[in-house]
């Protein structure tokens, strides 16, 4: 009975595979936006994947008011804001393709592997 070797070969391909599927899952990411409101609604932000932000939205009535110290802080809390959601889908979209890439591999006291890159990204951890 012939004894099963270790397929070298397989398991590269295997590799291959998974980092074409990292890179086309971060390319999505990138193009991924969260967009934050605040103040009731008088300044919204955009971000993107990469936390550049997209756009700016401020009610006019909050310029007719004139109290520019006040659109400088809702226009910082919205892009802060913004900033927070794009993480949160970053890291869930993270965490979802490493359980899903590699069935949620086991790693003993290291946990799942999405808590693993949960970990990693700095993200939510289970």
């Amino acid at each position: 009975m012939a004894q099963q070797g270790f397929d070298l070969n397989a398991i590269m391909k295997q590799a291959q595979a998974l980092q074409q599927s990292f890179e086309a899952n971060k390319a999505r990411l990138k193009q991924e936006t969260a967009t934050a409101t605040v103040g009731g609604g008088m300044v919204s932000a955009t971000v993107d994947g990469e936390k550049v932000v997209k756009e700016i939205k401020i009610a006019p009535e909050l310029v007719q008011d004139g109290d520019v110290s006040a659109i400088e802080d809702l226009v910082v809390s919205a892009v802060n804001a913004a900033n927070v959601e794009i993480e949160k889908k970053i890291s869930a979209n993270m965490t979802a393709f490493a359980g899903n890439a590699l069935g949620g591999l086991n790693l003993g006291n290291l946990g799942d592997m999405g808590d693993l890159i949960g970990k990693f990204l700095g993200g939510p951890q289970k």
